[in-house]
């Protein structure tokens, strides 16, 4: 598994990971139309690199080998930083997603970050809990556009 920069090539990866079940589940609002749709995201993603956390999201794609399976970042969820991610269907289940996360924490050496995801997302559950994050509350409040029960876990690093 390896992290690295969109390009504008990957429109077609992201349009069809957008379309999995996966996704349209739990993080529905990242379901695109069409694959002209996931090259604006992909060129937005693209002009927020050089740019600093929290003004702008860092989002990396996770590859297997040369394939585009997924993705994970960063982005400012009110006063703190949250952590997302998604990994496509035939994917899940072989710990790309815990590795992703962790990758991405240790890249970005911030000393607090958060995980927010559905509560019936066990799955996402797990991926937090095995990188380091601890359930700090859940409540029910809109998620990805949905109203659900939501938890949130916290990431702090040692000192």
């Amino acid at each position: 598994m390896i992290l690295r920069r969109f390009t504008e090539a990957d429109a077609p990866a992201l349009f069809a990971l957008s379309q999995e079940a996966g996704i349209r589940a739990w993080i529905p609002d990242q379901v695109y139309d069409d694959e002209a749709h996931a090259l604006r995201v992909a060129q937005y993603l693209i002009a927020q690199y050089g740019k600093s956390l929290p003004e702008a999201p860092f989002v990396l794609g996770v590859c297997v080998g040369d394939e585009l399976v997924g993705h994970v970042g960063l982005s400012a969820a009110g006063d703190d930083i949250e952590i997302g991610y998604a990994i496509g269907d035939a994917h899940v289940g072989k710990g790309l997603a815990t590795q992703a996360v962790r990758a991405m924490l240790a890249q970005a050496a911030l000393p607090t970050v958060v995980g927010i995801v559905a509560s019936d997302n066990a799955g996402s559950c797990r991926v937090l809990e095995k990188a380091g994050f601890t359930l700090s509350g859940e409540t029910t409040r809109p998620l990805h556009g949905v109203t659900r029960s939501v938890r949130t876990y916290r990431y702090r690093t040692s000192t």
